[in-house]
């Protein structure tokens, strides 16, 4: 990336002027003035386009440089950067894997001294820049990698770390020792040097194994925006080492649902109560599913679940506050003979939990389309039988 050339007035210009513009014909029609560069200014445009939405803040400020799209794709967004900022403070903060900062810069908020640790020196270059834009007086940046500035840093300290979950060969991994860096390889020093590590994971990492890899884990924070699971987060505290088993917190950002909180010794104890579908059927936010609270969801809001491995839960009466979704029953046992006296119009919103045909396959089998307000909700019950209800978001 020619940090020199996206600096310059006229390139900052043209990319603001040009950001509706076909990127795919700019790229083969470019300016003659901009032709040896147009791939870098194509990528500013399209991420531009991505950070409108995603970042408005550095949408807003046009001296930034951007992250490539892709990157700009998989960074925290305002949501989960300032819920993650909310999680710890104190006086001196490393990001050991800074990257282009978006989480870095979120945190720093609310430390008085930021360190931010990048290897790639292009990476590097780019946060410096725009450090000196975004005007942040507390931040220093070190172009080094996690393991020497963490082997070389000689005081206390808090650090987060989001280690790179891609292997050599560019596949994507999830376990920690198959990331970069290996967190687990660096406990021994994170013992030595830190308050507290706050570790952001992958959606897809087993919570129940890397709880039991790491140490002092005092809490997991799952974290959803919109009912899609974001991050997990592991909070390592040194300061405060107990045996405790982890407060498991799962959030839904951006929705009006309250944090679901638990420990995993309250989910084992309990049994759920399973029965028939009832009158509402509710079914919990993504969260609370990838945390695992399978059976104290139904306990905590009595509720009886459908069945082992179908996540829906059922009661005659509406419970306020659930966290997820709740719908009301209209009709039960839909099939392909009666769909269409049912959904006259052939329009209805299909959602499906531990049934053997996917939605999209359901939909042409039963010859309906998407739209209108109606759900063709599909489980296996009680008894292991697939079954439709018909139902409308309360």
């Amino acid at each position: 990336m020619d940090l020199s050339f996206l600096k310059q007035s006229e390139v900052k210009a043209f990319i603001k002027a040009n950001e509706q513009t076909d990127v795919q014909k700019l790229l083969l029609n470019p300016p003659t003035e901009f032709k040896n560069h147009i791939g870098l200014i194509a990528d500013q445009i399209l991420s531009r386009r991505k950070a409108k939405s995603k970042l408005p803040e550095w949408y807003a400020n046009h001296d930034l440089i951007m992250p490539p799209p892709l990157s700009l794709e998989q960074c925290s967004s305002p949501a989960t950067g300032t819920y993650k900022s909310n999680i710890f403070s104190g006086e001196t903060l490393v990001d050991l894997t800074g990257g282009m900062g978006i989480d870095t810069l979120y945190l720093s908020d609310q430390f008085k001294e930021v360190h931010h640790v990048e290897r790639n020196h292009q990476i590097h270059e780019v946060f410096v820049h725009n450090l000196q834009a975004l005007q942040k007086t507390n931040v220093q940046a070190h172009h080094t990698n996690a393991e020497d500035f963490l082997g070389q840093f000689d005081q206390k300290a808090y650090f987060f770390i989001d280690p790179a979950r891609r292997s050599e060969s560019k596949s994507r991994v999830f376990l920690f020792e198959d990331c970069s860096p290996n967190v687990i390889e660096l406990l021994p020093l994170f013992h030595q040097k830190a308050e507290k590590v706050l570790i952001k994971a992958a959606p897809m990492i087993d919570v129940s194994l890397a709880i039991s890899q790491l140490e002092n884990v005092s809490e997991v924070h799952v974290v959803s925006v919109r009912n899609e699971v974001k991050e997990v987060l592991f909070l390592l505290d040194y300061q405060n080492q107990t045996d405790n088993e982890p407060m498991i917190k799962c959030i839904n950002l951006d929705t009006d649902q309250s944090e679901f909180c638990f420990l995993t010794s309250e989910e084992k104890s309990i049994k759920s109560e399973y029965s028939e579908m009832k009158n509402y059927l509710f079914d919990p936010n993504a969260s609370i599913l990838k945390a695992g609270a399978f059976k104290l969801t139904g306990n905590r809001y009595q509720l009886n679940k459908i069945a082992v491995n179908t996540h829906f839960y059922t009661s005659e009466q509406f419970r306020e506050n659930f966290p997820g979704r709740v719908f009301e029953i209209i009709e039960k046992d839909i099939n392909k003979k009666n769909i269409s006296k049912s959904v006259p119009n052939g329009k209805v919103n299909v959602l499906t939990k531990n049934y053997p045909q996917k939605p999209d396959e359901i939909k042409k089998k039963l010859k309906v389309k998407d739209g209108g307000e109606l759900y063709l909700i599909g489980f296996k019950d009680h008894v292991n039988k697939p079954q439709f209800v018909l139902a409308k978001r309360v």
